[in-house]
């Protein structure tokens, strides 16, 4: 069995507890296989342009199976940006999530995404950071005592002779960081865009007559309502913010109006409009802000234009001209401690994930073929690393019971007869 494809040790409570989460609210005595994979922490660029702060990333990927047929998807990023003295600021940036129309046994798909989101929030701070080489650390440096894949044998074996005469200095072992090298308190926040797409992880799903396409409107209301029920029960305190460039205050607080978190019309990114852009808006993969920034860049204008301006020559590209209604929801507060307590989940390599991920997402799902395909391929990869049997320890059954509707109670009405109409009257003499 491999120890460096995934680390064994996160592997039972890590699924365990998702598997736990998701089983009330999978459909009852429904059984179905949970795959859950999470990149290595690593260092790398700010998520803003011109900051210097330590910033680490971590990708999962979620996905689940039902009658060995792959039938959702969901992909996140997590950024750990280090206030060296003050705080870590994590962001969750929700990248995709997608069916591709073989939900057959008709399982919520806003009620799995909501726990997925909850599940990945409380994995603590002290997950990401261990074994996580500093990024210094990983690039060359070159010298008389350097041994490098590069070095003859006979030169390496010089080398290793002088360090040991004490003719040269041995180089000193990277130390990984831990957690007495961050601040301990962590603030968080979340981040997506909302945009309506026939498909956005399983190619040619909407093909598949059984896959529901949400509009623009729909999408934005459906992910209001996955994120809603997350800021009231996971964050102590929260501020929530909803941007729809190019349309009025008035209607998008009409999205707001029926939610129960403290939402309000803005974003996350600068709270000063007259704040330039580019040191405020972050980058993230596939990011139609990001693009636009780029698009800045390549006109030369990147440093003079405000957060204000930004929004407002936003609105104007092509993809927020379409009559669609394209969004940017935002969150912004700190957890609640007692439920940050989540493992990882199967910690595997960067370039291993792309592949697990491809396993998934590499078909074609015009119909079924393309789900037990994906099914297939993924176990039978996963089982001949650990071993037969090892799908079984993905495996739960739903425990959810949709609760029924109300009945209104059919009301009796209970017919008065006048019966002075037949009263028969003395007549007069």
């Amino acid at each position: 069995m491999s120890t460096s494809l995934f680390a064994l040790i996160a592997r039972g409570r890590a699924i365990m507890e998702l598997k736990q989460s998701l089983s009330g609210v999978l459909p009852l005595s429904e059984q179905y296989t949970v795959l859950h994979w999470q990149s290595k922490t690593r260092e790398t660029h700010g998520l803003v342009s011109g900051t210097s702060l330590p910033t680490f990333k971590v990708q999962h990927f979620i996905t689940l199976a039902h009658n060995d047929k792959i039938f959702y998807g969901l992909e996140l990023f997590v950024y750990l940006t280090v206030f060296e003295g003050s705080h870590v600021e994590q962001m969750l940036f929700v990248s995709k999530a997608d069916t591709n129309g073989e939900n057959d046994s008709k399982a919520s798909i806003g009620l799995v995404t909501q726990h997925c989101v909850q599940h990945v929030l409380r994995i603590p701070m002290a997950e990401y950071f261990k074994e996580v080489i500093p990024k210094d650390a990983t690039r060359p440096k070159y010298g008389p005592n350097t041994i490098s894949r590069f070095t003859g044998t006979r030169k390496a074996l010089d080398i290793l002779l002088r360090r040991h005469t004490g003719e040269l200095e041995t180089p000193e072992a990277v130390r990984p960081y831990t957690m007495k090298d961050f601040p301990r308190e962590l603030k968080t926040k979340i981040a997506l865009f909302t945009r309506s797409e026939p498909q956005y992880l399983f190619p040619c799903s909407s093909e598949n007559p059984s896959k529901h396409i949400l509009d623009g409107e729909s999408l934005l209301k459906w992910w209001l309502r996955v994120l809603d029920p997350v800021l009231t029960s996971q964050f102590e305190t929260h501020r929530a913010f909803l941007r729809i460039p190019s349309e009025d205050d008035k209607v998008i607080q009409r999205y707001l109006t029926p939610l129960r978190g403290n939402w309000s019309i803005g974003d996350v990114f600068g709270s000063d409009p007259k704040d330039i852009a580019v040191f405020k808006i972050p980058l993230f993969p596939d990011d139609p802000k990001a693009r636009f920034l780029e698009h800045l860049c390549v006109e030369s204008r990147v440093k003079a234009v405000s957060v204000a301006q930004f929004w407002e020559e936003l609105q104007m590209r092509q993809e927020f001209r379409l009559g669609v209604i394209v969004s940017v929801i935002g969150v912004e507060g700190k957890l609640k401690p007692s439920l940050a307590d989540s493992s990882t989940g199967l910690i595997c390599s960067y370039k291993m994930l792309k592949a697990l991920k491809n396993f998934i997402t590499g078909e074609d799902f015009h119909d079924d073929e393309g789900a037990l395909e994906s099914y297939k391929n993924v176990i039978s990869y996963l089982e001949s690393k650990e071993g037969e049997g090892y799908t079984d320890t993905l495996k739960v059954t739903g425990t959810y019971v949709k609760p029924q509707r109300a009945v209104e109670a059919r009301v009796n009405t209970i017919t008065v007869n006048n019966l002075t109409t037949l009263v028969r009257k003395k007549q007069k003499k």
